[in-house]
């Protein structure tokens, strides 16, 4: 049995041409909205301020009394010549201006001594009705993610019903004999299922409703059993495991039984065996069993579908320049995932320029409102300079430790398909893959 040779992207295209989701609308709870895809563009249904507001601490007083330039105030009374009108502060109608409490002071009988005052004019200082927000105002558009500052926006807009992108629902099936549930003790020949709890918490994270079902022996009847049910419940099954050329790897061959089988196989490795097929409708994904195969196919390849289901770009991870420590080979034709451990070669006022740079990034990176899914080669702003900030440790599989690693580890570098070695000393695009405060800092 020979594997396919098509590209990661080959393969994402060919299952969004024969698979083409209309997102669909549901509506969630104001402070339940977080993660979820704006389905609409949501303006504002408050206006702020209702009517005006002070916009700074200090004293609303009378415009008119200020017509001949700035009067005597030794005799003026509050509630009568002034009245205090702090920020946000609404104040009475009788007060159209507002003068910065930094250049008053009230004396203890009530009278004011005014400092760097030479002018007043009716509505200084004051924010007009709906000068921060007024009906019909954008706060969200189509196709956002929403964040957690995200809703105190919508809040202060009125919103408590927020329309939303159902997310894709996913039923993740893990496979073989050889497992034992999480929580489990192995023992010789069992291996623990830990590729559920990836599932769960990783594609959910990507914007995924997860279900992962019991584990399934390797047996052709339990096995399709269990695509039954899941495709009873699910937008896209995937089954993990049983993918190669095992004697008892009989998934593929069951996707191939009972749908169109797109691919078995591509050009890009850990993973190479996994396979797409359309089922019912509905893609099934056959995810090969080892838990860092699994990791890279669900990076590269579950990120874009959940994305084409929901509507919107995929989150892409922002990209670091780096210094390669050690040599990593490539192979002609294939594309190679490799993580590495990123260190910060030093802080410096270069550096923390390019930290704050790398937040606003982020930002940018996660966001989108476009309704096309891209594509798994896409990248963010890349970190640069003249400087290489940042050192790059290849994690290999077989350094001890090195499975650990790979869970930990805090960026990945996809090789290119011509087989060239990138060589030590050399500079290389780094995709980082946790926050850039937690990278240790050489001295």
């Amino acid at each position: 049995m020979q594997f396919d040779t098509i590209t990661r992207d080959e393969a994402l295209q060919q299952l969004f041409a024969q698979w083409n989701p209309s997102p669909k609308r549901q509506t969630v709870a104001v402070n339940d909205a977080v993660g979820y895809i704006c389905y609409e563009d949501i303006f504002s249904e408050n206006i702020q301020p209702v009517f005006r507001a002070s916009q700074m601490d200090g004293i609303a007083i009378k415009s008119k009394d200020f017509a001949s330039g700035v009067p005597d105030t030794s005799q003026f009374k509050e509630g009568r010549d002034y009245v205090r009108a702090d920020t946000g502060d609404d104040f009475s109608d009788d007060f159209d201006a507002v003068i910065r409490i930094e250049n008053v002071t009230i004396n203890e009988d009530g009278s004011i001594t005014l400092k760097d005052v030479t002018s007043v004019a009716a509505g200084d200082n004051v924010e007009k009705c709906g000068g921060s927000l007024n009906h019909d105002d954008l706060l969200l558009p189509k196709g956002w993610r929403i964040r957690p500052v995200d809703i105190a926006t919508l809040v202060r807009g009125g919103i408590s019903d927020v329309p939303v992108v159902c997310p894709p629902r996913i039923c993740f099936i893990p496979t073989g004999n050889e497992l034992v549930p999480a929580g489990t003790k192995p023992q010789r020949g069992q291996v623990v299922d830990c590729n559920s709890a990836l599932a769960k918490h990783v594609l959910a994270d990507m914007g995924a409703e997860v279900t992962c079902l019991p584990i399934v022996k390797d047996s052709l009847n339990e096995l399709e059993s269990a695509l039954d049910n899941a495709l009873a419940i699910a937008d896209i099954v995937l089954i993990n495991g049983g993918s190669s050329k095992g004697k008892d790897d009989y998934n593929t061959r069951l996707l191939r039984m009972r749908g169109n089988l797109l691919n078995h196989g591509v050009a890009a490795a850990p993973g190479r065996p996994m396979a797409i097929a359309i089922i019912d409708g509905k893609p099934v994904i056959n995810v090969p069993g080892p838990m860092v195969a699994c990791c890279y196919v669900f990076d590269w390849c579950l990120r874009p579908v959940i994305a084409h289901a929901l509507g919107t770009r995929m989150q892409q991870h922002p990209i670091v320049r780096a210094k390669l420590t050690r040599d990593i080979g490539g192979r002609e034709g294939m594309q190679f995932w490799n993580r590495v451990d990123l260190r910060v070669v030093k802080e410096s006022d270069d550096a923390a320029g390019a930290v704050g740079a790398f937040s606003g990034n982020l930002d940018n990176a996660d966001n989108f409102t476009s309704n096309n899914a891209g594509n798994c080669t896409g990248k963010s702003h890349v970190l640069s300079g003249n400087e290489v900030k940042f050192l790059a440790e290849p994690v290999s599989l077989h350094r001890e430790g090195g499975f650990y690693r790979i869970g930990v580890s805090s960026g990945q570098i996809i090789s290119n398909p011509s087989g060239e070695t990138l060589l030590a000393g050399s500079d290389v695009d780094v995709e980082l893959l946790c926050d850039i405060a937690y990278l240790p800092r050489l001295p």
